[in-house]
Formats: structure tokens, C-alpha cells, sequence
């Protein structure tokens, strides 16, 4: 009997929940996709670091499974307190509390087990989305793979009995604490008023501001400071006071715009703005806490997705900056280097690479060049600190040709530079020095010889060219000559794909060694482009792909609830939307009403980490400003992340919406 009762309540139910179960497929068809990404015999042959992605998974997953428990667990006790008067009644009429427990936890296990079987097949298909996409970013062909490898299916089966088991125990202690009265009136208890004075929620609203403008300072300070010992500290700091803060503006700031609205009557009793203000007062007094979860679930998934998007930025172009070439060796020889001037060794063993190379690969292009230096600091004085060119105190010259080779071996127009003119060419980090040095339009003198500055960019610079230098000085080859040797590098273009085995070949040859004081040390000067492709691609699709993982599980979670939420007010609302009609308000403008009630409730949680995440990315994408691409900007990469979410965002927003009015017209 009580399974012929748990069916029918699901049939009857399913209309309501519908948006829940989706959303309990999607979580779990999300989870199952990762595993079966992380557990990928293809994926994880990509490169010998790949075998991470199946741990940070698993770590990210054990996260996800708490919110997910945290979700499913808040759905039952709202259908719960939704149904208490059903409950109340069965007691009334003689049925023991025991059975009507029983008949609870079947449903939601009825319902829990459909979504799970269906998200098995829909995460079958996300996983071979995704396996997809990784591959195309190892520029490696993919089949696709319909076969389930038992692993990830243990494990997605492992999180879901764990979450049910957990939110079926929550739910039957909740049910054997509770009497017929309490069944009976359950539904119109709401969560208690924590500040009872308007003066006092006011004044707390402006103090939780003050917080949270101190947690941003700290937070864009710790960022500053990255290598004081003091940055943990700082950022620990900082975000304890924005958790702070989000929960108490998220308490008070409701009240604080009724309060707005109150004082200003012709805002307050223009047109239907009083009835969706009322509204919206009794759900912000009444799911403080609820919507304080929900703000901070927002504010860590627009974090996330924009950190996702700035570290894939950061991994692709730093297989540019640090390996523009096919193999390059550095360090071949220095004048100005103690731990490599006269040290033959090091020649030798460049020799040993250079002459492997040659007889192993098809070369392409090749061109060995040097970078000089007279030890003066004429371009580097514009620099904050004076003489300060990266890893040198001095200004680092390169021969326009062989500048050109380079351009030319990248794609790239090369220059045309007079006798007297000299070009700067620098990164990310010295791009507002530049601006300096371009305006200054300082003349400089090399080997008695005026030069007037050409230009000035950050396109096309590499690393490898300066092993270390932020920015390079290009002059005239005929100025070149007797200039100290800072390094001798030699860079080659292959016809053959590089990969991680290459630059294993060329490791076994050994390392250079050079003396630092009374200590030896071991250097390997191959740049091999295959093993940075390898392994910053690897670490891309670990942090990248976890991060949007999270973000996209944290926005169905909020959508989610906030759907249930504004759901169960159409049953509240269905006679005030009858008594408008009454009244001979049109339909079109009971829609509009819909809209402003459904518009208040979605977007009250989202304003707060909405600015967060702004101050935040700012300071985010500024840590990361070094080792991100020129194109790359704080302005685009937040305004990808608020539009990704707006996107997610909207369509809960409408299902709810649609949901909404067939509920009220029914």
C-alpha cells in the first residue's frame, strides 16, 4: 500500500520538482562525465602528468557532493514542510509516524534513482564532449566511446548513495522529532528574524558594507604583496570578512531597500510595485540564511569561472613565451655570466645537443644569435627600479637581422630600423615603462653613436629570446661589434611535431654545470616546444576543466533552489493573482507583475557577488598579468564570466518563470 502511495505522490509531485530532478541529473551527469574523463585510457595517455587530473577530480568531486547533499537535503525538507499537512492528516486518521516516513523516503528515493539512471546515459554523452574537446586541444584525432568503465560508474555510484544516505537520515530524524501539531502548522513557520529593529538591521547593513570593503582591500593587497610571507594571512583574513559580509548584507540589505521604497510613495504605490515589494519582504526576512548561501555559491562560481578562463589564457601563452620554437638551446656561451665565462664544458655540451638535432630531426629554420650588452642602464632608467632588466642590471642589445629571423620564424612582418634608430620590444610587465620610454623619446649612444627610438611593443616578445630579460633593445647590426656576449642561444624550427619523448632524448645527454660560489649546479638548456605544449596544456585542462566544473554545479544548485523557492509562491499567490484579475487587471499586466516578482527574487542574491567578483577578477587577472597574453584583459575576461552565467542563469529564470503561470492559472 504505502508503494502504491509513494508512486502516486510522484506522479502527482513530479509536475512541481520537475526543475529538481533536472537539476539532480545534470549534478550527477556532470559528475559522471568528469569520471569518465579522468579515467580515460586516451586522456590520460596524453602526457605522464595527465594521471593528476584523475586526483583533482575526485578532490573537486568530494566538494561538489557537499553541495549537491546540501541541495537535495534543503528539496526534501521544503517538499517536506510542503506536505506536512498531508502528513498531519495520515496521523490524524491513525497511520503510525513510521509508515509515513517510510512512503517519504521511497519517493524521494524513487526520484533520486530515475534521475540517476538517466544521468548515467545523458553523462556518457557530456564525457565524450569533453574527451573531445581535450583532445582537440592535444591536436590528437578522438573516436568517439560509447563503452562504461567501471570505475567512474563505482565512484558516481559511491557519491549517490553517500548524499541519499546522508539527506534519507536528515529526513527521518526530522520527521520522528515532530508531533500532529507541528506537522499541521509546519508550513507557515519561516526562518526566525535574526535583527528584530529596522534601526539596528540599518546600521548592521552599513557595518557589514565596511567589511566587505575591508575584505576586498585585503584581498587585492594580499595579491600585491604574493611573495611576503603575510599573503596567506591577508587572503585568510580577507576572505573570512567577505563571508561575513555576504551573509549580513544578504540579512539586512532587503530591508534596507524596502525602507528606500517605503519613504518614497510614489515609487511605493506606482502601479503593482507595493504587491511585488511586499512580496519580496516577506521571502528576504524569512530565507536569510538560504539566500546568504545561495550569494556565496554565486560569488565562488563567477570567481571560479573567471580564474578558469584567465588560467587557460596563462597556460597557452606560456608555451608561446617560453618555447617559440621547436627546440632551442640556451646558454651557450657568456662574456658577462662568471659561472659560464670560460667554461668550455658548457660549449661542448651545447655542441653535443645542436649536433643531435641535426642528425635526428629535418630542420626547417634555424639561426644562432646572441644578445649583448655594454652594462649601461640608458633604457632600463625608466623602469622603477633602476638598471632592473629582469634577471640583468643592465640594458640587453639584440642584432635588428637577427631580430627579424626571429619575427620572420614566428609568422611575423619583421621591422625596417634605420642606422640611427633603435626599437624596444618588452612584455606585459614592463608594457607602462614602455609608454614612459616612448613619450621620453630618449636618444641613446652606443659606441659614440646617437639613436632615436623607432617604437615601441609587447607583440610578438618572447622569453626565449632574452632567457630572462623583460625587455630587449634592438639596434643596427653594424653597432654590434665589440659588445660583451650576455648569452648565446640557438633556435630551430623542425619539420617533425616535438613531444615530451624528445626532450626525454635530449635530457639523457646531460646538463650543463656551473658554479655559484662554493656550489655546483645542474642546468638543462633544451627548450623543447612538445614538452611545454605537453605539460602546460595538461595542467590547463586540470584547473580550467575543474573550475568551470564547479561553477557550472554551483549555478544549477543555486537556480535550482531559487526556482523551488519562487515556485512554492505561486501556490501562496494564487488567490492575490485571482483577486487582481477580479479587480480587472488585464492578463498582460498580471504577466508583467509575474515577471517583476520572479525578476526581485532571482536577482536580490546575485548583486552582491556580482561586485565582489568584479573587485576580486581585478585583482585576480592582475596577479596573473605577467604570464597572460596581450589580448588578455580583466574587462573581457569578467565579461565573458557575468555573461557564460546570465546565460545558465536566465534559462532557470524562465522555466521558473513559464512554471510560474501555468500554476497560477491553473
Amino acid at each position: 500500500m504505502l508503494s502504491k502511495l509513494a508512486l502516486r505522490n510522484v506522479r502527482r509531485s513530479i509536475k512541481d520538482y520537475v526543475i529538481y530532478m533536472v537539476t539532480v541529473m545534470m549534478a550527477f551527469s556532470l559528475i559522471f562525465a568528469f569520471n569518465f574523463v579522468s579515467f580515460s585510457k586516451d586522456i590520460l595517455e596524453l602526457s605522464e602528468m595527465m594521471e593528476n587530473l584523475k586526483y583533482i577530480i575526485i578532490f573537486v568531486s568530494c566538494i561538489i557532493v557537499f553541495v549537491i547533499a546540501w541541495l537535495i537535503n534543503y528539496t526534501m525538507k521544503f517538499m517536506f514542510s510542503k506536505r506536512s499537512k498531508e502528513f498531519g492528516t495520515y496521523m490524524l486518521l491513525g497511520i503510525e509516524k513510521k509508515y509515513i516516513n517510510r512512503m517519504f523516503l521511497l519517493e524521494n528515493i524513487i526520484i533520486g534513482l530515475v534521475s540517476f539512471i538517466i544521468s548515467f546515459f545523458v553523462g556518457i554523452l557530456l564525457g565524450n564532449v569533453i574527451s573531445a574537446i581535450v583532445m582537440q586541444l592535444f591536436d590528437m584525432p578522438y573516436k568517439i566511446n560509447l563503452s562504461i568503465n567501471l570505475a567512474p560508474v563505482l565512484l558516481s555510484t559511491l557519491y549517490f548513495v553517500l548524499i541519499y544516505l546522508f539527506t534519507l537520515f536528515r529526513s527521518s530524524r526530522r520527521m520522528k522529532k515532530m508531533k500532529i501539531h507541528d506537522l499541521l502548522y509546519l508550513e507557515k513557520k519561516n526562518e526566525e528574524k535574526i535583527w528584530k529593529k529596522r534601526k539596528n538591521r540599518n546600521i548592521l547593513f552599513i557595518f557589514f558594507v565596511i567589511l566587505g570593503i575591508l575584505g576586498l582591500y585585503l584581498c587585492d593587497h594580499a595579491f600585491v604583496i604574493s611573495n611576503n610571507p603575510s599573503m596567506l594571512g591577508y587572503l585568510g583574513t580577507s576572505i573570512l570578512l567577505l563571508i561575513i559580509s555576504i551573509y549580513g548584507i544578504t540579512f539586512t540589505l532587503g530591508d534596507f531597500i524596502l525602507a528606500f521604497i517605503n519613504k518614497r510613495r510614489k515609487i511605493k504605490y506606482r502601479k503593482d510595485n507595493l504587491f511585488v515589494a511586499k512580496n519580496f519582504e516577506a521571502k528576504s526576512r524569512t530565507i536569510g540564511f538560504t539566500l546568504g548561501t545561495l550569494s556565496l555559491l554565486i560569488t565562488l562560481t563567477l570567481i571560479c569561472m573567471n580564474m578558469s578562463f584567465v588560467m587557460k589564457d596563462a597556460f597557452e601563452n606560456n608555451i608561446e613565451q617560453q618555447a617559440p620554437y621547436d627546440m632551442m638551446v640556451e646558454g651557450i656561451y657568456s662574456d658577462v655570466e662568471e659561472s659560464w665565462t670560460g667554461k668550455q664544458d658548457n660549449r661542448q655540451k651545447a655542441q653535443e645537443y645542436i649536433d643531435y638535432i641535426h642528425q635526428n630531426y629535418n630542420i626547417v629554420n634555424e639561426l644562432q644569435y646572441q644578445l649583448l650588452t655594454t652594462q649601461d642602464n640608458q633604457v632600463a632608467k625608466h623602469v622603477k627600479d633602476i638598471g632592473n632588466n629582469g634577471l640583468y642590471d643592465y640594458d640587453v642589445y639584440l642584432k635588428a637581422s637577427d631580430y627579424n629571423t626571429l619575427l620572420e620564424m614566428l609568422g611575423a612582418n619583421p621591422i625596417e630600423l634605420e642606422e640611427d634608430e633603435y626599437f624596444v620590444t618588452g612584455d606585459k610587465t614592463v608594457q607602462g615603462y614602455l609608454k614612459e620610454i616612448s613619450q621620453a623619446n630618449d636618444t641613446i649612444t652606443i659606441n659614440g653613436k646617437p639613436l632615436s627610438l623607432k617604437g615601441t611593443t609587447i607583440k610578438n616578445f618572447r622569453l626565449g629570446w632574452g632567457t630572462g630579460a623583460s625587455f630587449l633593445i634592438i639596434i643596427p647590426d653594424n653597432l654590434a661589434k665589440n659588445m660583451q656576449v650576455v648569452t648565446e642561444v640557438y633556435a630551430f624550427d623542425t619539420k617533425e611535431e616535438t613531444t615530451e619523448k624528445d626532450n626525454a632524448k635530449l635530457e639523457e645527454l646531460g646538463y650543463y654545470e656551473f658554479k655559484d660560489g662554493d656550489s655546483y649546479f645542474a642546468y638543462f638548456p633544451v627548450t623543447v616546444r612538445g614538452y611545454y605544449e605537453s605539460s602546460n596544456k595538461t595542467a590547463m585542462t586540470i584547473f580550467s576543466f575543474s573550475l568551470l566544473y564547479v561553477s557550472i554545479i554551483f549555478i544549477t544548485v543555486v537556480g535550482t533552489i531559487l526556482s523551488i523557492q519562487t515556485l512554492s509562491d505561486s501556490n501562496k499567490n494564487k488567490y492575490q493573482y485571482k483577486l487582481l484579475k477580479k479587480l480587472g487587471v488585464e492578463e498582460k499586466e498580471i504577466n508583467k507583475t509575474i515577471r517583476k516578482q520572479i525578476t526581485a527574487n532571482f536577482l536580490f542574491p546575485t548583486i552582491y557577488p556580482i561586485i565582489i567578483s568584479i573587485v576580486t577578477s581585478y585583482s585576480i587577472n592582475r596577479l596573473f598579468y605577467a604570464v597572460t597574453s596581450a589580448s588578455m584583459n580583466y574587462f573581457t575576461s569578467i565579461m565573458i564570466t557575468i555573461g557564460i552565467f546570465t546565460i545558465i542563469y536566465g534559462i532557470y529564470y524562465i522555466a521558473t518563470y513559464f512554471t510560474f503561470k501555468n500554476n497560477i492559472e491553473d
